[in-house]
C-alpha cells in the first residue's frame, strides 16, 4: 500500500477508535490526499505515519511516556508547512 494510502486509513482507524482529535483531521488530511504536494518529502510523512498509529492522547502522563501525543504530530505538520489552528 502507499505511503499516503496508509497514513489515511491510519488516520481513519484511529478516529474511528476514539484516539486521534477532531482538530487534527484536517491539517493531517491536507498531507494523506495530497501526495503530489508533499513528494520528496516522505521521510516526514513516514515519521507521521508512525506517530499516528502510535498515537496515544495520553501518553506524557505517567511513569513512561509510550506513544505520541498531539504536540508531536502538530510538530511534525509543521515540518510539513501546516500549521494547525
Amino acid at each position: 500500500m502507499e505511503l499516503f494510502q496508509q497514513l489515511n486509513k491510519a488516520i481513519d482507524e484511529e478516529y474511528k477508535h476514539g484516539e486521534l482529535p477532531e482538530e487534527l483531521l484536517t491539517p493531517l488530511r491536507k498531507v494523506s490526499q495530497n501526495s503530489t504536494e508533499f513528494s520528496g518529502k516522505e521521510t516526514i510523512v513516514e515519521c507521521l505515519l508512525m506517530q499516528v498509529k502510535g498515537f496515544e492522547p495520553y501518553c506524557d502522563c505517567g511513569c513512561f511516556a509510550e506513544g505520541f501525543n498531539s504536540k508531536d504530530l502538530i510538530k511534525t505538520l509543521a515540518q510539513l508547512g501546516i500549521k494547525v489552528e
